[in-house]
């Protein structure tokens, strides 16, 4: 009785050291090993069974494109020395866009995914600037070594700098705080603003108010965006008009008696290049910068940042049983330990990744699977080589 006692006590330690082992793995920036394949097969095959792709953009969220309206300036090294000059997001256009939105008031949020950096100026920057700083419920992004141009645009910005695996050049998991647990990202400052709560650093865990969160998120890409090159017109044609381009789809035919609360009125409004540029790999394809953000603030709104305690009792339940099958009465036999190990590391990661897969599909959580699978197996080939010795001694 004493033996079984102390063996259920191994167990219930086991599985509380696995639940932080996964949960410190998931917390990290990149994915250790293959959870981007896993999700973008998944995703693949949900989209098949739904009967397709469907690209549906949400009736409050409005896309605006600022690809087809670009300015010329001339940029300076760092002894303010003149190196040539780049194409950067017309700043009068964006201005004029940005006043239009305010004149309406009644938009739900404003994520303007261009960058303000030092070394890029025009003759607009001041008036642009100012109805930055003086709109509600808008951000803009910034890089964490990067400067903002103006000190007026601090308050409305938030970090957009996010890793990709170590292997690979694409999106699977976006941080939405830094290493340090201190700067928010684009997503959750938005998802602060629209809530009243955010996610913070208590010790080593991230919590949302009383509930147990993630430092980052496995983004649920359910809103994407078909983008043809920008020469490709007949392919912008095909589209259905995902996007409204800010120049020739606003500014050019603005007219003051037009209903524009119509088209700003109760939107989240995403301001971003959708053709050529910013565009990233992600699990579910490639995506535009801005779109990755808007997901992930929509993922942050679903709640799949929490981890619920039904999500932590089931995980426990499943590491339990892993660890009491793991520390029955065998012995590896005449095997050698490197075949104990590998037999037992695909037996673990087999399981782990069909939890994987079903946690995805009802939580839109994803956990590491590669460290807490290779836990598993050398626990479990040391516990059944340490039983042979035992009975042979």
């Amino acid at each position: 009785m004493t033996m079984k006692k102390n063996k259920f006590r191994h167990a219930f330690l086991l599985s509380i050291l696995a639940l932080g082992v996964s949960y410190v793995c998931t917390n990290l920036n990149v994915t250790v090993s293959g959870e981007r394949d896993l999700l973008k097969w998944w995703n693949f095959v949900a989209i098949q069974l739904s009967g397709g792709p469907k690209n549906e953009i949400p009736e409050d969220v409005l896309f605006i494109n600022v690809s087809m309206d670009k300015e010329l300036v001339y940029i300076n090294d760092e002894l303010d020395m003149p190196m040539g000059n780049a194409a950067i997001t017309d700043r009068q256009k964006l201005a004029s866009l940005l006043s239009l939105i305010q004149s309406v008031g009644d938009y739900k949020y404003i994520l303007l995914d261009v960058f303000f950096e030092e070394g890029y100026r025009t003759e607009t920057d001041s008036l642009l600037f100012h109805t930055i700083a003086s709109m509600d419920r808008i951000v803009i992004p910034r890089h964490h070594d990067g400067v903002l141009a103006d000190s007026i645009l601090i308050d409305k910005a938030a970090f957009a700098d996010y890793k990709t695996t170590l292997k690979e050049d694409n999106i699977t998991k976006y941080p939405l705080l830094d290493k340090g647990g201190v700067n928010p990202s684009i997503p959750l400052v938005m998802y602060s603003d629209m809530t009243g709560r955010t996610v913070r650093k208590r010790g080593l865990l991230y919590m949302d108010g009383y509930t147990l969160s993630r430092r980052v998120v496995f983004p649920k890409m359910e809103v994407m965006v078909d983008m043809p090159s920008r020469t490709d017109k007949a392919g912008i044609a095909q589209m259905g008009k995902p996007f409204l381009n800010m120049g020739a789809d606003i500014l050019d035919i603005y007219d003051l008696e037009d209903d524009w609360g119509s088209v700003f009125g109760g939107k989240t409004i995403v301001i971003g290049s959708f053709i050529d540029e910013d565009i990233h790999l992600t699990y579910a394809g490639d995506a535009p910068g801005c779109v990755i953000n808007y997901n992930v603030f929509a993922s942050l709104m679903g709640g799949r940042h929490k981890v619920p305690l039904l999500l932590i009792l089931v995980y426990f339940l499943i590491f339990f049983s892993m660890s009491c099958l793991l520390l029955r009465n065998g012995d590896a036999g005449t095997q050698s330990l490197g075949w104990v190990l590998a037999k037992l590391f695909v037996i673990y990661s087999v399981i782990l990744t069909i939890v994987c897969i079903l946690v995805f599909t009802i939580w839109g959580q994803a956990h590491d699977i590669f460290i807490t699978s290779t836990l598993f197996s050398i626990v479990d080939t040391l516990n059944q080589w340490i039983t042979k010795i035992r009975k042979n001694a």
